[in-house]
């Protein structure tokens, strides 16, 4: 009896770890996109306005005449990245509206691990072609500069770096997109854990782990990204 109780123990620790390790479904990114999109704009497009107002620049953009301020360009960088970021706010309204939300359902991504799940959408796609999903790791790092904690006065950039790629094709006549896309990667035993916000920042060494799915459609395609959080090599252990 004693060996059996505390298989019966056993088991249910394993069950309370398997519960607690469930991950729960992860709605895509396009409507939280679309609403800092739409709040980017607002404030780009702002600032782009109350420049040449608090400034008094004359709104003249001829380069040939005497008056010309070349700084009347500043506010119009600023009123183009509104622009932008209006446009991009507004496709991915418009793909919330024409697809619905989708919800990722998968396991937890860690170096050297399989990592696998599904892709649903709340209704059911029609694409013209097959799925794709991708999942990559991007790196920020820092390209010139003062170095960290002096007093250099060299500005610094930030680039990506792209660490990891793998692209699978899902054949949309094999799945319903509202009941599941499937999906599976090895992730290499080097991969980097993520580091810093899901979304991009100018850091040096942050690292994202980012999954989109895509598909032809009729008009705008359908198009869904989530963020994936890779643990180190010990986690999920």
């Amino acid at each position: 009896m004693a060996l059996s109780r505390e298989g019966v123990a056993m088991g249910r620790t394993r069950n309370r770890r398997t519960t607690m390790q469930a991950p729960a479904p992860v709605v895509d990114a396009n409507a939280a996109n679309a609403s800092s999109g739409y709040f980017l704009a607002g404030g780009m497009g702002l600032i782009g306005i109350l420049i040449p107002w608090y400034f008094e620049f004359p709104l003249n953009f001829d380069v040939t005449d005497r008056e010309f301020n070349p700084l009347i360009f500043i506010p119009v960088v600023f009123l183009v990245i509104a622009f932008y970021a209006l446009l991009k706010a507004i496709r991915d309204t418009l793909r919330v509206r024409k697809f619905g939300t989708t919800t990722l359902i998968a396991g937890t991504a860690v170096p050297g691990g399989r990592f696998e799940g599904a892709v649903r959408s709340s209704r059911d796609l029609t694409p013209n072609g097959d799925y794709t999903v991708q999942l990559k790791c991007i790196r920020t790092y820092r390209v010139g500069g003062p170095v960290v904690n002096t007093s250099g006065t060299q500005k610094s950039t930030y680039k990506d770096e792209l660490k990891w790629r793998e692209t699978i094709v899902v054949p949309s006549t094999s799945v319903r997109s509202s009941a599941g896309i499937p999906f599976a990667f090895q992730i290499p035993p080097d991969a980097l854990p993520s580091r810093g916000p899901p979304i991009y920042e100018r850091v040096h060494g942050n690292v994202r782990w980012i999954l989109t799915v895509s598909a032809p459609m009729r008009g705008l395609n359908y198009y869904a990204v989530f963020a994936i959080e890779m643990g180190g090599p010990s986690h999920g252990q």
